[in-house]
């Protein structure tokens, strides 16, 4: 008898270990302060990356960026980007192509090459400015308060490293033209165990009666990136 209570008991303690631990892969979960501190210094290091921008419950009716897809080159003073972006410009809905070095933009719409335009007087954010090593997509890290770990996922090969806070709306309208610049929003970032800033989801009211996600993933850091002046 205590041989077969042996027996049935060691499936039950190896269930019980698999069962715990702070993530969905049995590891444990890393302090999120240092994480989100780590993804914006392999970020601002990164030298070039690619990205995408994604939406939900943006209302139909709002002139701004709802898709974006691109390349960018890392660089204080001068930050490059090269690539499309879906929305919304001055009541039409359509896909455009963009460069922006610096604070100069050029722009592909409806023309046959690229016109010199002010993103300002659009309502758009300067994608170029999203790699800016600091003011970049690090400010958002960087301004983000309540941080917390919210365990880890498999994401295709990464381990990715979840963590939430709140971020406040000033740095998100500045950077991406979303909101008022009042208040905050819930913001979660993925990170991978080497310290790549791979996923960035913000949600909030950025227009009135209506709750939205900007989801940005991030990927292929140190691509070799040419992007010059139209």
């Amino acid at each position: 008898m205590r041989a077969l209570m042996a027996l049935v008991s060691i499936p039950v303690l190896t269930l019980a270990a698999a069962c715990t631990g702070d993530s969905s892969d049995g590891g444990e979960a890393a302090d999120p302060t240092e994480l989100v501190q780590q993804a914006g210094d392999t970020f601002a290091e990164a030298g070039a990356v690619s990205f995408t921008l994604d939406s939900e419950g943006v209302p139909d009716d709002v002139n701004g960026v709802s898709a974006a897809d691109g390349s960018g080159v890392i660089d204080s003073a001068e930050p490059k980007f090269s690539g499309s972006i879906t929305g919304r410009v001055q009541g039409v809905t359509g896909s455009l192509e963009i460069i922006a070095i610096g604070q100069e933009a050029w722009m592909k719409f409806f023309t046959p090459g690229y016109e010199p335009v002010d993103l300002a007087t659009l309502g758009a954010p300067n994608p170029a400015m999203f790699f800016h090593p600091t003011d970049g997509l690090p400010s958002l890290l960087a301004a983000t308060t309540d941080l917390a770990s919210e365990g880890q996922k498999r994401q295709g090969s990464d381990i990715i490293n979840e963590v939430s806070g709140s971020v406040p709306a000033a740095p998100v309208k500045e950077l991406l033209e979303l909101g008022d610049g009042t208040g905050e929003y819930d913001a979660v970032y993925g990170i991978t165990d080497d310290g790549e800033l791979r996923t960035i989801k913000v949600t909030g009211d950025f227009y009135e009666g209506a709750t939205s996600t900007y989801s940005i993933v991030v990927k292929d850091y140190g691509k070799t990136v040419e992007i010059t002046r139209p």
